[in-house]
């Protein structure tokens, strides 16, 4: 089902610090970039003009143009390695005066994401009117604060995994907010309360590092 004025966002800057050129880095031949951009346009959710590339690198933008999608430049002050993807979705409204329904987010380092996993998070997502929802994968281990001398469980009891109340977190394979809310607070997440959707750990995968990204290169 095609969703007349849902976006779809794909934020794509570059500079990254950890991973040299991550987003342009390449599984079977094409980059995370264009697996992104291709997971979009295969769920057919969103019309090409709603599918908005948004990039500081003119490389990354030809990409996009390849697939006749939205892509927009970003401007430098948000393109530091701390700019708040929030404030490139603004920018790009502030250029773009079109109706919005709601906004999809779409890391391009989650190359492992299923389209039917999309669909099934848009779908879920808006026929329950949600004003913002998160992908999260469970935890089901003991789990501890970090410290630098100890591993202190923050179950109080040592329980077998199969007894323990699992913990979430969040993997951000996909983000959904409505346009209203958007508009109104000009941020995807609320201040509490956020609506959350399981996804598979394995597929959740998000490359941060060289080690994640061999592991995508491998399960993909």
């Amino acid at each position: 089902m095609r969703y007349e004025n849902l976006m779809c966002f794909i934020p794509a800057r570059s500079g990254s610090t950890r991973l040299k050129n991550k987003n342009l880095k390449k599984i079977n031949g094409l980059t995370l970039v264009e697996i992104t951009i291709i997971q979009a346009l295969k769920s057919n959710l969103f019309k090409k003009k709603n599918i908005v590339l948004s990039s500081n690198s003119n490389k990354i933008l030809n990409l996009g143009k390849k697939f006749g999608i939205n892509c927009i430049k970003r401007s430098k002050k948000n393109s530091k390695t701390f700019s708040k993807v929030e404030n490139a979705i603004v920018e790009f409204f502030q250029k773009n005066k079109q109706k919005c329904s709601g906004i999809v987010l779409m890391q391009v380092t989650s190359p492992l994401r299923k389209i039917s996993t999309l669909k099934k998070f848009v779908n879920y997502s808006i026929k329950k009117k949600l004003n913002h929802c998160l992908t999260v994968t469970i935890i089901n281990n003991h789990i501890s604060k970090f410290a630098n001398k100890y591993f202190n469980s923050m179950h109080k009891k040592r329980e077998m995994t199969q007894k323990m109340i699992p913990y979430l977190y969040e993997n951000s394979l996909l983000y959904y907010v409505s346009g209203k809310f958007f508009k109104q607070f000009k941020r995807i997440y609320p201040l509490k309360n956020w609506n959350y959707f399981i996804t598979n750990k394995y597929e959740s995968i998000d490359i941060n590092d060289n080690e994640d990204f061999k592991i995508c290169k491998k399960l993909y």
